[in-house]
């Protein structure tokens, strides 16, 4: 048995040794095999290029490092920080230093373990150096892959949360909207849909259009993507989708936003647009001619009944959005009673009727409100033209002719300038003229008028009324607002101005009338006598200053600018009576302020 036993010792033995020296074997096998295949990488191009790579990284790394830490130290702000604020950056220079330790090992490493094989390969003991770096290769791979995991956890957690609020930042509050029973869209308030459906109704103008049944939208308030939302014009087309009228693609023209045709062909419409323009257009280089309101083209979904030819389209864009409104003037009208009449400025009247303080006869009819096209067409030039530029009167006092004496020693010639001015027209109607320059090709001469400053003469010459320049404008400043005989009856000419205005004498003379009550037609009003049956008449003064029988002279204050009487707005109406007839006042003194 003890014999028996011995030899099954043995044997376990000799199979424990086999086994051993077969790993032993296999191990030296691994370890040559591991090493020849170094020994051949070592030997290529490629290994001394990583190698030689490797070592001028890190002692590149290394030089930047140590000049970063330079220059930050050397740069640093002095930032004084709270203990709280210390203790976070300490913790983050930690994170920081931590997460920089395997790349730092790494490249230690790498070093350590070329200096090692050189060593190794002297005393041949490179084998066991190759399987004890594969087994300390291994653990580090280990323990770097157990870090990586550590960092690449949270980083993980946050592209997940970056891209959940992604997702849903692109979602919103919209109200979905079903009409007659149909889904139509999605959108963000209830005032959209009223625009759409307006606008749908719009393009259908050409048809009857009945309303649905259930013509009463219903909202449910949903979450959509942003995208999922409709704008206003698909909204419209859904709507009309839904109405039930025969749709078709084409192309919608509308003038300030509202519908006027459509047409298949945008391009036609374009060409329309473009002939309304050339009828307009002088061919002035600056000249600039556009609508007057936006003009658009949209692509969408119309009823075909809403498709016109481009001749039908051009009469709706050429008719009267609103007709012409005109007045037939009556016994008692004046140019400012008929726009105080129909609440018009007094300027947009004569805008419209640039004739109206010339002649205003009773029957004639004026234009209150000028017919205004669907498509309006502004027009915007630059115009050059000659202007003439009035001459003043220059008096002469001589005190040895009687007063009343006149005598011009120089002619009065007037002036030229060329203007060059922005002109506006709309419709062919000028709204506005801003002046850009002007140069005077000739200086206006002034007429030079030799007066008689003796004794006033009783009577005045009746010659001396065959010169027009012997009266002067009555009012400091103001215009000519109805001119002589502007409307019945109305024998005079009225200059419009400020209340209070200083009104002056015409011409020396008496004053024989100086009624200074607000009733009757004139209200307060002054007559002077000049002579040789010649008056002149100032009425519905606000006040006047001078009594009968007073001298006055040419020029001399003699009552303020007012609205007594029969009067619309403060002005002065002044006559010119010659042997008791009223003669046009724009005779004697012309008809703009001269002085």
């Amino acid at each position: 048995m003890a014999r028996n036993s011995s030899d099954t010792s043995e044997e376990i033995v000799t199979e424990s040794s086999s086994s051993c020296e077969d790993i032993k074997a296999g191990k030296n096998s691994f370890i040559k095999w591991t090493s020849n295949l170094y020994e051949r990488f070592e030997e290529t191009q490629l290994y001394r290029y990583f190698y030689v790579t490797g070592i001028a990284l890190v002692r590149k790394a290394k030089r930047i490092r140590r000049r970063t830490l330079r220059f930050v130290r050397s740069h640093r702000p002095q930032i004084h920080l709270s203990p709280r604020h210390r203790r976070i950056l300490a913790r983050a220079k930690a994170s920081l230093e931590r997460a920089r330790e395997p790349f730092a090992e790494g490249f230690n490493w790498s070093l350590e373990f070329a200096e090692q094989l050189r060593k190794a390969k002297e005393t041949g003991d490179h084998r066991k150096l190759l399987g004890e770096t594969l087994r300390s290769g291994v653990k580090l791979c280990s323990d770097t892959t157990s870090r990586a995991f550590n960092y690449a956890a949270p980083v993980g957690g946050i592209a997940v949360l970056l891209l959940t609020i992604a997702v849903y930042s692109n979602l919103t509050f919209a109200l979905s909207v079903e009409y007659n029973g149909q889904f139509v869209g999605y959108v963000t308030d209830e005032s959209e849909f009223i625009a759409a459906n307006q606008k749908m109704r719009e393009r259908i103008v050409f048809e009857e259009y009945e309303y649905p049944e259930d013509a009463v939208p219903k909202y449910t308030l949903t979450i959509v993507s942003r995208s999922s939302v409709n704008t206003e014009e698909e909204l419209t087309d859904n709507l009309i989708a839904s109405s039930g009228s025969e749709l078709t693609e084409a192309y919608g023209l509308y003038v300030a936003d509202k519908f006027v045709g459509a047409s298949y062909d945008d391009e036609e419409i374009e060409s329309l647009l473009e002939t309304i323009k050339d009828e307009y257009r002088t061919g002035d280089p600056d000249e600039v001619v556009e609508f007057t309101d936006p003009v658009t083209i949209k692509e969408g979904l119309y009823p075909k009944t809403s498709i016109v030819n481009i001749a039908a389209l051009e009469e709706k864009l050429k008719e009267n959005e609103s007709e012409e409104q005109t007045y037939t003037v009556q016994e008692g009208d004046a140019p400012t009673v008929i726009a105080q009449k129909f609440d018009m400025l007094y300027a947009d009247f004569k805008a419209l009727n640039p004739d109206v303080e010339k002649s205003l006869l009773v029957g004639q009819e004026v234009l209150i409100e000028k017919a205004v096209p669907t498509l309006g067409v502004q027009v915007k030039r630059t115009e050059v033209y000659n202007e003439e530029v009035p001459f003043s009167i220059e008096h002469e006092q001589d005190p040895n002719l009687q007063q009343g004496y006149t005598k011009v020693t120089q002619i009065g010639e007037k002036g030229i300038n060329e203007v060059t001015a922005e002109v506006v027209y709309v419709d062919g109607v000028e709204q506005s003229r801003t002046i850009l320059s002007t140069t005077v090709l000739k200086e206006p001469v002034n007429e030079v008028m030799i007066v008689g400053g003796k004794q006033p003469l009783t009577q005045l010459p009746a010659s001396a009324m065959t010169t027009d320049s012997y009266f002067i404008w009555p009012v400091d400043g103001g215009y000519l607002s109805c001119g002589f005989y502007g409307y019945y009856n109305h024998g005079g000419m009225d200059i419009a101005a400020k209340m209070g205005t200083a009104v002056r004498a015409s011409a020396s003379g008496t004053v024989v009338a100086a009624f200074n009550y607000t009733n009757g037609a004139y209200g307060r009003y002054v007559i002077i006598d000049h002579g040789g049956g010649v008056q002149t008449l100032y009425a519905h003064n606000s006040q006047v200053y001078v009594q009968v029988g007073e001298w006055v002279e040419q020029g001399q204050l003699i009552a303020a600018v007012g609205a007594t009487g029969n009067a619309y707005g403060n002005h002065c109406h002044f006559e010119v009576r010659v042997n008791g007839v009223r003669k046009d006042p724009a005779g004697y003194i012309g008809t703009v302020y001269n002085r």
